[in-house]
């Protein structure tokens, strides 16, 4: 293995041992971090150990890791920071974007998620039959943070085909009728 790749492996485990220091240090345990993620325990450790589940060295910080880090009180931008030999930076408010709303019925980790990234569209596509007209399924296409052009047109492309199919599910109007 060449020394730069030595180096890069080494700044993932140096990432992995503060979030394990800063986790414990805030008082959570791997599996409540991990509850508190919306996430099993399995990303919480590959994050932890410097290396995904599979054995592979990770290649960016994930969206994953950047809730991990308002979890455990740092900015979002922390793990890079500490990548690039700096120290994390604290929030203003520790966990502020990672607890659900308390005015929100939504469960943490769709409260995560919405508020991640940028929202490119959405779909409401109602389920219910003629007894049940408030059975609905709700859609919400995200963006990755810092995608290209190129990148959203993609997507848009791939988002496009996916909701005319679920346009079609039965009990959405215009659908086509199961008899």
């Amino acid at each position: 293995m060449d020394r730069q790749r030595e180096w890069e492996l080494s700044d993932w485990k140096r990432l992995g041992r503060a979030f394990a220091s800063q986790r414990e240090a805030a008082g959570y345990t791997q599996v409540t971090a991990a509850e508190a993620l919306g996430v099993s325990r399995t990303p919480v450790q590959a994050i932890e150990r410097g290396r995904q589940s599979n054995g592979s060295p990770f290649t960016k910080v994930t969206q994953t890791m950047r809730a991990y880090a308002q979890l455990v009180g740092w900015t979002t931008d922390s793990p890079a920071r500490i990548l690039d030999g700096q120290e994390p930076e604290p929030a203003a408010r520790p966990g502020t974007d990672v607890a659900a709303d308390p005015a929100s019925e939504l469960p943490q980790a769709v409260d995560r998620e919405l508020r991640a990234g940028k929202t490119l569209d959405h779909a409401v596509v109602h389920l219910g039959g003629d007894s049940d007209d408030d059975s609905r399924l709700i859609v919400v296409l995200q963006g990755a943070e810092n995608m290209t052009e190129k990148e959203i047109e993609e997507l848009w492309q791939k988002w496009r085909r996916t909701r005319r199919r679920l346009q079609a599910l039965p009990g959405e109007p215009g659908a086509p009728s199961d008899s």
